[in-house]
């Protein structure tokens, strides 16, 4: 935003938007499927655990996600794919290569949340057939 901008602040009501569909995003989605893994644990076990794996998820998500810009960056500058704006930016079928990247990620999360919620759908049969 700073380089497209001219060195202008980005508009506050923009950014107070995209804060508010994190936020939203976060509390909808990202709150249930977390609490959903302790389920099932004793208390004292989620206690010691929760804060490991919590602060693991969003060190490793936040280290991935600039990873993979940085990566899918290089890749494009190395196969000379895309458009380069004359503000730096650069645009793969006139859309930032970053959407592209998101709708990887999305596609690939949505199969690993189906393949989850099957195994957790036979691990609750198989749990209902020993009570």
């Amino acid at each position: 935003w700073h380089r497209s901008s001219g060195g202008q602040p980005p508009n506050l009501v923009l950014f107070l938007l995209l804060d508010e569909c994190t936020r939203v995003v976060n509390f909808a989605v990202a709150k249930p499927v977390r609490e959903s893994l302790w389920r099932g644990l004793s208390n004292e076990a989620r206690y010691e655990a929760k804060p490991i794996v919590d602060t693991l998820a969003n060190r490793w998500g936040g280290g991935s996600a600039a990873f993979l810009v940085s990566f899918t960056d290089k890749m494009l500058d190395i196969f000379g794919v895309g458009n380069v704006q004359a503000n730096g930016s650069r645009e793969v079928f006139g859309y930032p290569p970053v959407l592209f990247l998101c709708m990887i990620i999305a596609a690939w999360w949505a199969m690993v949340s189906a393949d989850l919620g099957r195994i957790r759908r036979l691990i609750d049969l198989e749990l209902k057939k020993h009570q």
